[in-house]
Parts: C-alpha cells; structure tokens; sequence
C-alpha cells in the first residue's frame, strides 16, 4: 500500500499542474450538472412498511385521509378577549381558506386545517388585530446551516499555530474547501436520480470540512518533518509523504466511509441517505487529500516550511513521559471521567422532531404552543385508531376513552366494517405517557385488533426501530474496526482497546447531550428551546461519525508507535516517540473537528444542533481524554504484549505496510533536483 501510494504522490508531485487542473475541471462539472439537475431536498423521515404507516395509508384510501397531517392557521384573540369580538376577520379569513375554524373551550384561540394559507388574507386577520400563526406544514420548518466560516476560521488559526507557515497553513484549508465544493455540487445533482433528506448536505458539510483539513494537515505535517530532517530532495519527500502518512489517512478514511455507508443497515431511507452523503464527503475529501495535496506541495517547495509566526510548543514528550510514569493511574482516571460523562445515557429518550422542538420565534413553534393552550398538549399530536368494529363504535370509543392517558375520543368516520377514531392524548407528542399510550391502545383487548398510526405513532414506532437496529449496527462496525485495526497494527490488544476506548467516547458524548438537550443542563447557554427527547436517529449518526473519527485519531497516533516498535525501539520510548509525533496532529485535527462541529452548534437548526453537540463533545473527550491520556498509558502498560499476534493468526492477516517499510529512503545531504 505505501510503495502504491507513493507512487501516486511522485505523480501529482510531477504532474502538478494537470492534477490540479483536473479537479478544477470536476469542480465545474459537478456544478453544471448540480445546477441543472437540482430538485428539491425533502423533509421528510419515514419508514416504509412499519404497520403504522401501512395503516396510515388505509386511512388515507378509505377516508380520504384522517386530517393528521394537515397544515394548520392558529387564531388567537388577545388576553382577556375572545375570538367572536374578531367575527368579521375571522369569517374573511375562514372563506379565503375554504374551511370553519375550530375554537378551543374559551373561544380565545381556534385553528384552520387547510392545504394553503395566502399571505395577503393571514396580513389582513393580523391587521384586524388577531394573532395569526402557521404550522410547519405551510411555513415550512426552520432551517439553520452548519456555519463553515466560523469552523473555517477556527481551522486557521489553529493551523497557523502549528505549522507555524501561512503557506502550510493554507493548504489544508485549500483542499478542503475545493473537496466540500465538489461533494455539495455532486450531491445536489444526485438529488435528479434519488430523493435526499434536508439534513444530508448538512452532514456531509461538517464532516466533509472536517476530514478535509485533517487529512491534508497529516501528510504536510509528515513532509515538513521530513524536510526539517534534512531531506533535500522536495518530489521525494513528498512521495515518501504520501506513501507513509497517506497510508494512515487512506485506512482512516476507509473506516469512516464503511461506518457511514453502514448505516444503510438499519434500513431506514433518510438515514442511508444521510450516510452515504457524509460518505461520499468523505472519499472526495480523500482522493483530495492523496492527489491535490502533493501536488500543492510541489508548487510550495521548500516555502512550506516558511518563517514561523509562532513559536513550537514542545510538551509532548514531556507529558508522554508523565503518563508512561503514571500509567495505572492514569488509566483509571481517564475510564473512570468518561464513566461518570456517560451516566446520563441510562436515560436517554428517543423520538423524532416536531414544531414544538422549533425556536420559540418560529411561526410553526407559536402555532403549536397556541394549540397546546386552547386545546391541551395532546392536540399537536392526535392519534388515528382504526377498527373492523361497525355497530360496535360507541363502545369502542367509550372502552377507548377509558384508557388512562386518553383526553378525548372523536368518532372521525366508518367505511364498510372499519371505523376510524380520533384520540387525543393527555400528553404531547414527545411526552413518554403518548408512547406508552400507544403501547396500551394496541394491546387493548376489545374483541378487534386496533390499528394506531398518525404522525404520532409513526415517529414512534420510527423510534423504537432505529432503537431496535442499534446494537445491530454498532456491533457492525466495531467489529470491522478491530478486524482492520488488527491488520495495520498486527495486534489483538491494540484494536480491543480501540474499541472499547470508542465506546467510553461514545458514552460521554451521548451522555453530555441528553444532559444539555434532555435534562436542559446549560441550556441557556447552548440555546436549548425546548428540551425533549433526543432524535432518534441520533445515536446512529453519532456511532458512524464518531467511531470513523476516533479510528483516524487512533491511526495517526498509533502509527508513529508501531513505527518505533518495528525499529526494535523498547516499549516506553516506543510510545514516548510515537507519541510525541502524532500528538501534535492530533491535537491539531481535534481543534478543527471541535471548531467546524461547533458552528454547527452555533448556526444549525433544531435537529443538526444536537448532532454537532454531541459530534464536538465526542472529539473533544476522545482526542483530549482517550487519545492522549489512555491510549498511551494503556499501550505502555500493556508493555510488549500490546504488539502480540498469534503465530496462527500472524499466518493469515494479510501484511500491509502503513508505515513506509518497503520505500526506499528520502535522499538527503545532497543537491536537490529542479522540482519547484
């Protein structure tokens, strides 16, 4: 693999000019085809073949749909006054709409359902004096973006600290400004082939920008090493380079894009389409990193190692001796605040987003709020329960009613032997007591099943099956993750602790976020309006996104020590080397990642912030705390054990060789060839 990609590297290095050319020229066909063949992302997150949705559908063909997913026009009267001091306006209103409104039990608040709200008759009702809000349905739910400027901004100066070169510092940035061009124009002309979830480009901005700058950063770090070794040779270097460094980014590439792709396991179509956007993020952000990379490289020259503007710090070494020192207990340390980060997670709630999880200064967020006055909390969330019980309606609808947790039973319509009624729940839509409502409801025993759906019980059941999927796919990808791990590094101990470090991360991310959006922990601080249950969808995401990334953070630093262990090198200076190479990288690479999550945290929408909190909170405890903590005290305390291999095992893993073994040494002491 090393002789294959430095190769590759020699290449760009010589053909700069036309590697450079031919991304700019891919950059201008992804944007024709983009802008030609763009359609509209869509909202929507379902789950074909849940029987609340094949229900749904029956409702929709018998009844002519159950009025669940109407759009809404919410009324309101001022303080103290009611909505028939308002009749002129509110008649105006009601005959544009084509509908009567429904008044709550004060008369103070009421609702129009309808397909379409003209701007001009909601103006003239709110001139009149009424307030007049709009459901998500017809406003369309806020969106936010991933703010890239300020991760951009963030990524810059913590490049221009570590390298210490404007020019060095650019590239990185360069490239993984061209990749997230190319990945976003290239998606958005997919979306003429496939449907695309509203969030997918999102993902593959944070994630794409991320890796882009990582990825870069560690093959210029390791040929302005080289260079500052006395490598005099720039084309060779930067071959060397690729072939060593690029190895490592092309294996940690590798596992992000499988963990990504992987989520199409849990078989749920706006996820899959969520993976393989960041995915294919991912792999251009790659092939960039192998090919433009170098070939800025060979344009800089020597330039790349420039006069510094800040000083190097240099406490790596000090620190990896620190911890090899007290490696016991730093390991317990380390596991035992990942421990207590991860507490919250026993109590992690799931469930999908509606208008009440919107800022309160949102149109969608006031209607839903105003519903929840006049008509109680239960109204935003109806449920549809179908029955095969003609001339038994009003006993099933009493028997219905009964249940605790029930408001209200409205008989909604009958259709040959089905009847279909309209139940609100005492509780809101993303309250625990509607859940288990329609848990109750579907085990009721009255003679005749009873079929739930509405949007309620969809995104409950959406819910439960992505809970259900889980184990599934994060069994998936810690196990390639160990089958990989154990052939770059030809070690059982050494991808085990890999795993099982990711899971401590995995934990402390998730359980910071149910505590900040959950539980409302700094919630003022976060901008956290309202808390609830977390997506449902979150924990997937965070398992492919994050375990990819402590998998990149895994191979940049444990590459070095596997490096020094081949040299023969004994096991403390085995890790105190290896460590203080890779630690500055990492360290570097986790900034960035904390930076670009965090504007997504800063700028995004109610349901892309909590998936960058929980991203940035996951890199922030496993670069800080597990990679340069446990990791080093861990390998140092396994000794030499922590690069054992059965003889049988060591028959049958393939070889491959991450760390240059087989690449002829980087001329040194001597002129260098015209190479700039």
């Amino acid at each position: 693999m090393a002789v294959i990609l430095a190769r590759i590297g020699a290449f760009c290095a010589r053909r700069r000019r036309l590697v450079l050319g031919v991304w700019l020229a891919a950059l201008l066909v992804t944007t024709g085809l983009a802008v030609r063949l763009a359609e509209p992302l869509t909202d929507e997150l379902t789950l074909p073949g849940l029987q609340s949705t094949q229900t749904l559908d029956r409702v929709d063909r018998e009844f002519g749909g159950g009025g669940d997913d109407a759009g809404k026009v919410v009324v309101a009267a001022p303080a103290g006054q009611t909505l028939t001091t308002y009749g002129p306006a509110l008649t105006a209103l009601g005959r544009t709409l084509g509908t009567e409104p429904v008044l709550s039990p004060d008369g103070r608040i009421g609702y129009f359902e309808t397909g379409h709200a003209p701007e001009p008759a909601l103006s003239a009702a709110r001139a009149a004096g009424l307030q007049v809000e709009e459901s998500s349905e017809l406003a369309g739910a806020p969106h936010g973006g991933s703010s890239p400027g300020i991760g951009l901004l963030i990524a810059l100066i913590v490049l221009l600290v570590t390298f210490g070169s404007l020019t060095a510092a650019g590239m990185p940035l360069l490239t993984a400004v061209l990749g997230l061009a190319v990945s976003l124009t290239g998606l958005y002309a997919v979306t003429a082939f496939a449907p695309v979830n509203s969030v997918a480009p999102t993902l593959a901005v944070l994630l794409g920008l991320a890796v882009g700058i990582d990825y870069a950063l560690f093959l210029v770090d390791r040929h302005r090493r080289q260079l500052r070794e006395g490598a005099t040779d720039v084309r060779a270097s930067i071959a060397h380079a690729v072939g060593t460094a690029g190895s490592a980014v092309f294996f940690a590439a590798l596992t992000v894009i499988i963990a990504l792709a992987g989520l199409a396991v849990a078989r749920v179509g706006f996820l899959t389409q969520m993976g393989l956007a960041a995915a294919g993020a991912v792999l251009v952000a790659m092939l960039l990193a192998l090919t433009l990379t170098p070939a800025l490289l060979s344009f800089a020259g020597r330039r790349v190692t420039g006069r510094k503007i800040f000083p190097a710090v240099r406490v790596a070494p000090r620190w990896a001796g620190f911890l090899v020192r007290h490696r016991g207990p730093a390991v317990v340390a380390s596991v035992l605040v990942l421990g207590v980060l991860a507490v919250p997670v026993l109590s992690m709630r799931l469930g999908l987003p509606n208008d009440g999880n919107d800022p309160a200064s949102s149109t969608d967020r006031r209607a839903y709020d105003l519903i929840a006055d006049g008509f109680g909390p239960g109204a935003n969330g109806p449920l549809l329960v179908l029955a095969p019980a003609a001339g038994r309606a009003t006993e099933v609808a009493a028997r219905i009613a009964g249940v605790p947790g029930v408001a209200r039973v409205l008989p909604s319509g009958t259709h040959g032997d089905d009847v279909l009624f309209t139940v609100v729940p005492a509780g809101g839509p993303s309250d625990a007591a509607t859940a288990e409502l329609v848990t109750t409801l579907r085990s009721l025993d009255l003679g005749v099943p009873l079929l739930v759906t509405g949007q309620t019980a969809i995104a409950i059941d959406i819910s439960d099956h992505l809970a259900h999927a889980l184990p599934l796919y994060l069994a998936l990808v810690a196990g390639f993750a160990f089958l990989l791990l154990m052939v770059v590094f030809r070690s059982v101990l050494i991808p085990a602790k890999a795993v099982l470090s990711f899971l401590l991360s995995l934990g402390a991310a998730l359980g910071a976020t149910v505590a900040v959006f959950q539980w409302g922990w700094l919630g003022d601080v976060f901008g956290v309006d309202p808390t609830g249950p977390l997506l449902s969808f979150l924990p997937t995401i965070v398992i492919g996104v994050l375990f990819g990334l402590s998998m990149d953070y895994e191979m940049f630093l444990v590459s070095g020590m596997h490096e020094e262990h081949r040299r023969g090198t004994p096991p403390r200076p085995t890790v105190t080397g290896g460590f203080a190479r890779g630690a500055k990288v990492v360290t570097a690479a986790a900034l960035i990642m904390i930076g670009v999550f965090g504007g997504g945290v800063a700028g995004g929408d109610p349901v892309t912030r909590p998936i960058a909190f929980a991203l940035a909170v996951g890199v922030l405890v496993d670069a800080f705390i597990v990679r340069l903590v446990l990791v080093p005290a861990a390998i140092s305390l396994f000794g030499r054990a922590a690069w054992w291999l059965p003889r049988w095992l060591d028959r049958i893993v393939p070889r491959v060789d991450v760390e240059g073994a087989a690449l002829d040494p980087i001329p040194a002491n001597r002129p260098a060839r015209a190479s700039v």
